[in-house]
């Protein structure tokens, strides 16, 4: 029997759009039922709760889990080794974040005034789960499993739908519910990425030695300030109003942002598909770069105008009346996340050729353009003020990637940004090929 082919670029693309299609999905659906539950005040403590452990789950795992994946997908270091190694450092690092973090939950700081010190300490327990679940999947990302993935995507999303509603529906747990339910979910995800691995790979204990965790260490250190900045981006908002804004304010603007920063999936997906693509392949990547920018930007593009043309529609069946204030925001912020998708794809050019500083400096820029616009603009706008911060900051962080870009390859403008027949093509036959092999 002959085996089967293995799947393209475009295929692979295909397959984790999909993915990523399903997980909106039901993204879309939790979403709906915290604003429903919780109402606008408890939608923003959940937020301000959501980000803090997000935030700390990276900050001090050092981009390990990346540095781990570079390796594995490189053929450097076995994929037992790499595992290991991304698991160990994301739980020493998580253990710290939560050491720092347990006093500051009771300092009586504006920011931690937001949500129950009860709702601050489930938090804690997402730190170690996020972080080690996000290392797993990034190990089958970097490997190629793609329809592995797609499954456990699929499981972890439905476990944070059916959590949600039997802990904060059902026995009526508030925003600890909605936390906990967060957490199974990434165990779902931690369990199930184990399981593949140790049936299709005989994944092992193998420990690295301290030369090989001092190399994960230091390739997640030189991308470790992007992670951080493209983390801290999508959540300055948050972080702003919760200082400057009340439950209300914070609630409806991270209702609307949650569901505007969902589009950058679509990039995200290509993304993924194409970085093991990418790695050390200078000569062709930005032609295959520049084709796959174009088809995300257009896609993310259609999508932001057929939610547009029903937002108002959209918010009140979606989230309820008591969040149509927040309708104006998802039209200010659309700018920024077509953007966004642009920037996913630059990145991973950068990263693939291994210069993560221009994605570094190109974060931080945005990510400082972000916050000075959102504490500027408050007085004036209050809680708009949060979304235009966010466009501003993702369209200044595209904008030094896309010069660098053009510095580094000499392409013109128009190879780069203008559609042509060729990509549609191109996209068609991606689209056909893949659903061939999954039916296969």
């Amino acid at each position: 029997m002959p085996a089967k082919p293995s799947p393209t670029g475009g295929q692979d693309a295909a397959l984790v759009f999909a993915t990523q299609a399903w997980v909106t999905v039901a993204g879309l659906i939790c979403q709906s039922m915290l604003a429903y539950l919780l109402l606008p005040e408890g939608r923003g403590a959940y937020a301000v709760c959501v980000a803090f452990a997000h935030i700390l789950g990276i900050f001090l795992t050092f981009g390990a889990d990346q540095g781990a994946q570079f390796f594995s997908m490189t053929k450097q270091m076995s994929v037992s080794k790499c595992l290991l190694a991304a698991l160990g450092l994301s739980l020493v690092g998580s253990a710290l974040g939560a050491a720092a973090a347990l006093p500051l939950i009771h300092s009586g700081l504006a920011f931690f005034q937001k949500a129950d010190p009860s709702a601050f300490l489930a938090s804690l327990a997402l730190i170690p789960l996020t972080a080690c679940s996000f290392a797993a999947e990034m190990q089958l990302a970097g490997i190629k499993r793609f329809a592995a993935l797609l499954r456990l995507t699929l499981a972890r999303s439905a476990a944070t739908v059916l959590g949600t509603l039997l802990l904060v529906w059902q026995f009526e747990m508030g925003v600890q519910g909605a936390l906990l339910a967060l957490c199974a979910s990434h165990a779902v995800m931690l369990l199930g990425c184990f399981q593949d691995l140790r049936k299709n790979l005989r994944l092992g204990f193998e420990p690295p030695s301290w030369t090989e965790l001092a190399q994960i260490l230091h390739y997640g250190l030189r991308i470790h300030l992007t992670r951080l900045g493209n983390v801290l981006e999508k959540h300055i908002g948050i972080l702003a109003l919760a200082i400057l804004a009340d439950r209300l304010a914070l609630g409806l603007f991270a209702a609307v942002s949650a569901i505007m920063l969902h589009l950058h999936l679509i990039a995200d997906s290509v993304g993924i598909a194409l970085y093991p693509r990418t790695v050390g392949d200078a000569a062709k990547a930005p032609q295959l770069i520049g084709r796959c920018l174009r088809l995300a930007c257009l896609a993310t593009a259609g999508t932001l105008a057929l939610l547009l043309a029903v937002s108002a529609p959209l918010v009140r069946l979606l989230l309820s009346e008591a969040f149509l204030p927040a309708v104006p925001m998802m039209w200010i912020m659309a700018p920024g996340i077509l953007a966004f998708a642009a920037a996913n794809l630059l990145t991973t050019y950068f990263k693939g050729i291994d210069r993560p500083g221009i994605c570094s400096w190109a974060a931080w820029a945005g990510l400082l353009v972000n916050a000075a616009a959102c504490f500027a603009l408050h007085p004036a706008l209050g809680m708009e003020s949060a979304a235009w911060a966010l466009s501003l900051g993702l369209c200044v962080r595209t904008a030094w990637l896309g010069i660098a870009f053009h510095r580094r390859t000499d392409m013109a403008l128009g190879a780069v940004w203008l559609p042509n027949r060729e990509d549609f093509a191109y996209c068609w036959d991606a689209l056909r090929a893949a659903g061939r092999n999954w039916l296969s």
